[in-house]
C-alpha cells in the first residue's frame, strides 16, 4: 500500500475496534485498504473507521466503503463511519447519501 498517501492505525477499546485513517483514498491505494479491513471485520464484532483525517476521497474510496457496508453484513460486524461535519470524507459522504448505507457520527464518542 501506498504509505504516503493512507496512513492506518488500528485500536482496541471495549471490545470494538476503532480503524483511524489519516490522508487519501483513491484509486492507488483503495484495493490494498480493503484487504486490510476486510480482515479486522472478519476479527471483530464491531468496527467503527474513523474518516476525520481523510483529505481526499474519491469514487474508490466511495466503492470500498460500500463493500465494506456489504462485507460487514455479510459477517454480522456492526459497521459505522466517524465524519466530522465539514470535514472532506464527509462533505462526499453527505453528497453521495452513503448514510444511506451506513451510520456516520461526527465525532468518536458519538
Amino acid at each position: 500500500m501506498n504509505n504516503e498517501l493512507v496512513r492506518t492505525k488500528f485500536e482496541r477499546s471495549n471490545g470494538t475496534l476503532v480503524v483511524h485513517l489519516s490522508g487519501e483514498i483513491d484509486l492507488s491505494n483503495a484495493h490494498d485498504l480493503q484487504a486490510q479491513l476486510k480482515g479486522a471485520l472478519h476479527d471483530s464484532t464491531r468496527v467503527v473507521i474513523d474518516l476525520a483525517e481523510i483529505v481526499y476521497l474519491d469514487s474508490q474510496g466511495l466503492r470500498l466503503i460500500k463493500q465494506l457496508v456489504r462485507e460487514a453484513r455479510e459477517e454480522n460486524t456492526q459497521l459505522e463511519l466517524v465524519a466530522p461535519p465539514g470535514n472532506f470524507a464527509r462533505q462526499v459522504l453527505e453528497m453521495t447519501r452513503m448514510s444511506d448505507y451506513i451510520e456516520i457520527h461526527d465525532r468518536l464518542d458519538d
